[in-house]
Parts: C-alpha cells; sequence; structure tokens
C-alpha cells in the first residue's frame, strides 16, 4: 500500500497494528522457565526443525518474546516440542504477511485460531524465508543505529531481486513493522528517522538505476503540498522507472499548480501522488486542485492511507502499490 505510517510509511501494506509485547528481561545465563522431564534440543536443532535461521530465532525471542527457551546450566538453549509448535505456527503466520511484532505475544488457541483460518481460505503465495531473515537483521542493526550494515543488507537483496518482489516481501514488510514498533514506544525516533534514511537513500538510487533517458512515455511522481512523507512516492518511482517510464521525481511538499506545470512541461501522460498524512479536507483540496489544473490528457492515480478521491473526479485513487504497477504496465512500456 501507498502509506499508512506516521511514520513514512509507504503506499500502504496492510498490516495489523495490535501489537503489545510481553517479553520477560532476564539476564545472560539465567534460566528462564523451570526445568522439566521432557525432549529440549539445542538451538541448531530447533533451527532445523521451524526453518528458521538461528539468527532469525535468537531475534524472535530477545526481541519479540516469541517463545521462553529452557536453559542449560552453562546458559545454552533448549527448546521443547511446543516451542518448535508454537515456532512452526510463527514462521507460517509471518510467511502469510503478518508482522512478527504483532503475534508473538498471542496464546496458543489464538495463532492456532489463525492458522486455522488460514488455512481455510487457501495459501497465499509464501513469503521467502530469505526475506523474513533479512528483515529480522535489518531491524537488529536498525536498532543499534548500524546504518552501514542495515544499508549493506538491503543493497546486496535489492540488486539479487526482482524489484516488485524487493518492494513487496521486504521493504514494505520491514516499514511496517517499524511503525508498528515506534508507534508503541518499542523504538524510537531516531530509529524511525534511521530506517527512512536508509530506505530513502536505497529506493531513490534504485530508481535511478533502472531510469532510462530515451523512454517515450514520462510520469510525474509526487507528493502534494503539506505532505513531507515521500517513501510511497518514492517506491512508485522506483516501480515505474523498471517498467520503462521516463520518471520526473519531484520530492514533497509540492503546490498543485507546480505539479501541473512539471506535467505540461515534461509532456506526462500520467501523475502518481502519494499522500500519507494529511487531513481529509485538505487531501481532497490539493487533489482537486491538481485534477483542475492538470491537463485532462493526464491520468491521474493518488495512493495512501490519507488519500481522498473527490467525487465525480477522474482521479484514480488505491491504497495498494500493486495497482500502481498494474497502471503502468496496462500503459504499456515506453523504451525504444
Amino acid at each position: 500500500m501507498w502509506g499508512r505510517f506516521l511514520i513514512q510509511k509507504p503506499w500502504e501494506y496492510r498490516q495489523s497494528l495490535d501489537t503489545n509485547w510481553n517479553c520477560e528481561i532476564l539476564s545472560p545465563g539465567e534460566p528462564k522457565g523451570p526445568v522439566v522431564d521432557a525432549p529440549t534440543y539445542r538451538v541448531g536443532v530447533a533451527a532445523k526443525m521451524t526453518g528458521l535461521s538461528t539468527h532469525t530465532l535468537r531475534v524472535w525471542e530477545k526481541r519479540y518474546g516469541a517463545v521462553v527457551p529452557l536453559r542449560t546450566e552453562a546458559g545454552g538453549r533448549l527448546y521443547t516440542d511446543a516451542d518448535v509448535r508454537r515456532l512452526r505456527v510463527l514462521r507460517s503466520l509471518v510467511q502469510s504477511g503478518h508482522a512478527i511484532s504483532g503475534i508473538a505475544h498471542l496464546g496458543e488457541e489464538d495463532l492456532e485460531r489463525m492458522a486455522a483460518a488460514l488455512s481455510a481460505v487457501g495459501p497465499p503465495a509464501a513469503r521467502p524465508e530469505r526475506f523474513v531473515d533479512v528483515q529480522a537483521q535489518f531491524l537488529e542493526a536498525i536498532s543499534a543505529l548500524r546504518m552501514d550494515e542495515a544499508e549493506q543488507l538491503l543493497s546486496r537483496v535489492a540488486l539479487s531481486t526482482e524489484p516488485s518482489e524487493f518492494l513487496h516481501h521486504l521493504v514494505g514488510p520491514i516499514l511496517t513493522e517499524v511503525g508498528e514498533l515506534w508507534e508503541e514506544g518499542k523504538l524510537r525516533i531516531v530509529h524511525e528517522h534511521a530506517c527512512s534514511t536508509v530506505m530513502r537513500g536505497l529506493l531513490f538510487s534504485l530508481m535511478r538505476l533502472y531510469s532510462l533517458t530515451d523512454a517515450r512515455r514520462a510520469v510525474v511522481v509526487a507528493t502534494p503540498k503539506g505532505e513531507q512523507h515521500e517513501l510511497g512516492a518514492l517506491m512508485a518511482a522506483m516501480l515505474a522507472a523498471m517498467h520503462g517510464w521516463r520518471v520526473l521525481y519531484l520530492g514533497t511538499d509540492l503546490p498543485a499548480e507546480e505539479i501541473a506545470y512539471a506535467a505540461v512541461d515534461s509532456g506526462a501522460e500520467l501523475l502518481l501522488l502519494s499522500i500519507t498524512s494529511l487531513s481529509a479536507v485538505d487531501a481532497m483540496h490539493e487533489v482537486a486542485t491538481i485534477e483542475r489544473v492538470a491537463p485532462d490528457s493526464v491520468r491521474i492515480l493518488i495512493g495512501g492511507r490519507a488519500a481522498v478521491r473527490p467525487s465525480e473526479s477522474r482521479v484514480e485513487a488505491s491504497e495498494e502499490l500493486s495497482d500502481a504497477e498494474a497502471l503502468l504496465r496496462e500503459l504499456g512500456p515506453s523504451a525504444v
């Protein structure tokens, strides 16, 4: 989706915001829970049984309290069958699109109910496991303000992944989770800004990487006056460049008359606007003004949680980034 984050959440991804942590904070080596006479598995074995990497397993425990493993006298972690079952269910739900921060605190009955509901409607396209691991590593790096490490993680994946898959399976879920944790006070403003800075730089670089100077069709991408959040617009611009459009990316907070001028001067056929944080009244006013001053030949698509389409308007509105991509495909590639 185009933008649900109070921080710079892009072209909004549908995720639950009912998150909470019930984490037990214990010193290293301190026993977690009673010693029981039941089968237990060391971390490497548990990782193989659940399909999670040992790194993801550690992050889910430390940051989200997903399970509370037993400890050996030397401090090693031991997992029970119940732990393994719970981790398998959590992994399945995360692959279906849930943020681990939103479900890690849930009890077994709630998790099983969610898993059963998921099975009833049929399995969605599975989120590749490598994205789950990268997301966990990225959040750990951001929480420690290791921005270079976070950027390198995403850059490696971006260069080896189809762009729309990269946005859908990694960028969107990361921004969703960072937004949730920030709204809950689990991350500080500085962490949100660090994440946004890394994402902004990477998305802009990818947009430039895919841009074609000899493309016939042009698209203007911006946010209207008063809208300061730009990650949704950058994601849309990256997709447009990838699909062979000549992209004129104008950034944030642009008056309607300037957006219309850019569309006319560049000969743009399409205008993409991301609106995340404006009030309904302001969003309606800006969109109506842009529609009035932009040529009728320019197709206008707005997206984001604050995107409001005036009644009886030619403006198209959608919360889904995939709709913007579908429109870019529909109008056809522009490269020659």
